[in-house]
């Protein structure tokens, strides 16, 4: 990795479908489906990171989700746990600090 973390802060990263088109760009039914599936507040972080290239890896902290986009912290810790649940980001290893989010829900292969 090239950045620096500081503790407690997790690293994603992003896994998209494919796509060519240089704006952020999903299928109508990832859309639908993530739209019927989060809440309002889960489907913001989720159009948050979804906004990001394939392969992309970033140290995610909600203190700048907070500073960036206005939403509390807490409520980014409780969305991030939401989109764990649903399969939307998903812990590399037990007790890693290692994610990754996809357009898509997988299952953790733990």
């Amino acid at each position: 990795m090239n950045f620096e973390t500081v503790p407690n802060q997790k690293i994603i990263t992003i896994h998209r479908e494919k796509v060519t088109d240089p704006f952020v760009y999903m299928t109508k039914e990832n859309m639908v489906n993530a739209y019927k599936d989060l809440n309002a507040t889960a489907l913001y972080l989720y159009m948050l990171l979804v906004s990001n290239k394939e392969d992309y890896k970033f140290a995610f902290s909600p203190q700048a989700v907070l500073n960036q986009f206005g939403m509390p912290k807490t409520t980014c810790q409780d969305q991030f746990k939401k989109l764990v649940e649903k399969g939307y980001i998903v812990q590399r290893k037990e007790g890693s600090n290692l994610y990754d989010f996809y357009e898509i829900p997988h299952r953790s292969s733990k």
